[in-house]
């Protein structure tokens, strides 16, 4: 059994996989491409809980004991046979950079890494943990790279917080890469010669990753989220929170040409949301800009995908799509894993589809 838990200050989203592993198909020359046969990997269980106070706070669980405690209590009642799990951490929280280094050997690099990392951020390399993963050998013999480093302090509290519930912490990754993660398994970023967009909008960030063959080769936040479509509706309609988050299956966005009906409270939502998801498109638009001046060329986008929570109201990728005209969907987290959910032709509702995207690629990391 494989699990993957998606923390965020809204709540988490705890999903567990099966697996098949005489199955497994996997290309080594694709990196992220591999995927899953849906005939071998399964979804055992899955549950969404919302905090009722606030427990998480920048990457931190400022509550572990109560967060401990109502964990393990989920995992109890909703029949989870887990004993060890991936977390993920917002870029946010996260200090992620690319690098080109000397092309040593990885043993060396784990060496350089680190200093690298200490470099750009005022922790010193005893304070932090670091990873990477090698993206390509350039043209002068040199290794670009993908750096990832951890404040020790937050990795202790969730790794620590999650052992009181009885349970092991195997593997520490961000968010949007885990994303990432389950787009391969589903097939939709699996041609390596073409360039693709995730954005991963979560409760109060939205991560915006660049990815060839596979890969993110840029990565770029914006503090824009679900928190801000909902204190839109709450606003627009004088509601409370809670009846706010009610209502958001009910609403969408409404485009040029669309026929609706008369309901005046359709207009006021999208109007409401309109402005938060204009906003995100024009931070995707920016860092497909910079990329480009980075690299000197105008990269082709074969596509714009949608995931994380933020993912709340109907045509948000039809929305994206019109404004930035390049093709955009929604990711379909559960496309190649078999379950037993009902789903409707609503990807958001019953179940909320896209808002699976990064438990899912954390059940699948370390397959």
């Amino acid at each position: 059994m494989h699990a993957g838990l998606d923390i965020s200050p809204e709540g988490f989203t705890l999903v567990s996989l099966s697996f098949e592993n005489d199955k497994y198909g996997h290309n080594k020359d694709q990196k992220n491409h591999e995927h899953i046969k849906s005939d071998c990997c399964h979804l055992e269980h899955f549950v969404c809980k919302k905090f009722k106070e606030e427990i998480l706070q920048n990457g931190m669980l400022i509550k572990p004991d109560v967060f401990a405690e109502e964990f393990k209590k989920i995992i109890e009642e909703n029949n989870f046979n887990i004993k060890t799990l991936n977390i993920c951490i917002s870029s946010s929280n996260m200090f992620i950079k690319t690098l080109t280094l000397p092309n040593l050997p990885e043993e060396e690099l784990k060496i350089i890494a680190p200093q690298e990392a200490s470099k750009h951020i005022p922790f010193t390399t005893n304070e932090i943990n670091v990873d990477f993963e090698i993206l390509e050998i350039t043209k002068e013999n040199k290794l670009d790279v993908i750096l990832c480093a951890l404040s020790k302090t937050i990795a202790k509290n969730l790794v620590e917080a999650l052992s009181k519930a009885d349970l092991d912490v195997k593997a520490i990754t961000v968010s949007s890469f885990a994303m990432i993660k389950a787009l391969a398994n589903a097939e939709m970023i699996n041609n390596p010669d073409l360039t693709y967009i995730s954005v991963l909008i979560g409760y109060e960030n939205t991560d915006i990753n660049i990815i060839k063959n596979g890969m993110p080769v840029f990565s770029h936040n914006t503090q824009t989220g679900k928190k801000n479509i909902v204190e839109s509706i709450m606003k627009s309609f004088e509601i409370g929170k809670e009846d706010a988050e009610k209502r958001l299956p009910e609403f969408g966005l409404i485009l040029p040409g669309m026929e609706i009906n008369d309901n005046p409270d359709l207009h006021k939502a999208s109007n409401a949301a309109r402005n938060i998801y204009s906003n995100i498109a024009s931070e995707i638009q920016k860092a497909i800009e910079f990329y480009n001046s980075q690299n000197g060329e105008n990269t082709e986008i074969e596509k714009i995908i949608l995931g994380g929570s933020g993912i709340c109201i109907q045509n948000i990728d039809k929305y994206i799509s019109n404004k930035l005209k390049i093709q955009t969907e929604l990711c379909n987290s559960l496309k190649n894993i078999s379950h037993n959910l009902e789903i409707s032709e609503n990807s958001l509702y019953p179940v909320n589809i896209p808002a699976l995207s990064t438990s899912i690629g954390l059940a699948l990391h370390s397959y």
